[in-house]
């Protein structure tokens, strides 16, 4: 049986592994002229995710870095895990479909008429009296007018059509069984991954029970800590996985152990664990 720390820490150096290499080709990236709206968010988006895995390699425990007041923050660390996973599906949706141009472009206005719907109604309910209020109200109404008359409103269901007309707008016009199939992840681990994870983003008895008797420096609270790698891993994987196809002239050299990796934490994310 492998020890937790030793576990832990090949978890961790997995993750940096998949992390520098995700920085690698972002930086290949610069000065590439994207073909589309979508590859430019989808460009934009995967630096959001890396920032997510640089933060949480840095409130990770590491073997280079310990003192005697040390903190284990692992509510913080599965929040950062949470927020990853969900950039990914964000990103999946936005940048990697290989749906046609006219569903890319519908997709973009679905995702920012909720994006500027939230803002407005955050707005409003601080008693905003910001002159830019009106200009929301203006790009709303024109989103929603470009979504109902996009030939792809057809392609959703009555309820995503009726919440458009009625003001009740969602980010994205497929459920989430829908993306999961969509962008290869197994539905039932990534809602496993999920609600594991926001078990502590939302406080519930059981993380409550789980910081009463957790302890940094024990061997079964670093295997909990690698929980959130581990998660980060698979996911981190599929959105470098897709970068790789959707800019594959920009695709920096790569060895072998590392498109193993890539290849190893990926197929988690597709195929789940109870194989394991």
């Amino acid at each position: 049986m492998i020890k937790p720390y030793t576990k832990y820490y090949e978890n961790l150096k997995d993750f940096e592994e998949l992390l520098s290499f995700g920085e690698v080709f972002s930086n290949s990236l610069i000065g590439t002229k994207p073909n589309n709206t979508n590859e430019v968010y989808g460009e934009r988006i995967f630096v959001k995710l890396l920032c997510h895995g640089m933060t949480l390699v840095k409130i990770s425990p590491s073997q280079h870095r310990k003192s005697e007041r040390e903190l284990w923050d692992i509510s913080l660390a599965y929040a950062i895990a949470r927020a990853l996973i969900e950039t990914f599906d964000a990103m999946s949706y936005i940048a990697f479909s290989g749906c046609s141009e006219s569903q890319k472009e519908f997709r973009l206005f679905f995702w920012k008429l909720h994006a500027e719907a939230r803002r407005l109604d955050m707005l409003n309910k601080i008693g905003s009296s910001h002159p830019q209020i009106g200009k929301v109200q203006d790009d709303i109404s024109s989103l929603q007018k470009q979504a109902l008359n996009h030939p792809c409103i057809n392609t959703c269901s009555k309820q995503v059509v009726a919440g458009v007309e009625n003001g009740k707008y969602q980010p994205y016009h497929l459920t989430q069984r829908e993306r999961n199939e969509e962008s290869g992840v197994n539905h039932e681990y990534h809602n496993a991954v999920t609600m594991h994870l926001s078990s502590h983003v939302h406080t519930h008895p059981f993380s409550v029970q789980q910081i009463i008797e957790f302890k940094a420096g024990n061997e079964e609270c670093i295997g909990l800590m690698g929980i959130a790698l581990q998660y980060s891993s698979a996911f981190l994987a599929k959105a470098i996985s897709g970068m790789q196809q959707l800019f594959p002239a920009c695709d920096p050299k790569i060895n072998e152990s590392t498109i193993l990796l890539i290849k190893q934490w990926a197929h988690i994310a597709e195929n789940g664990i109870k194989s394991y």
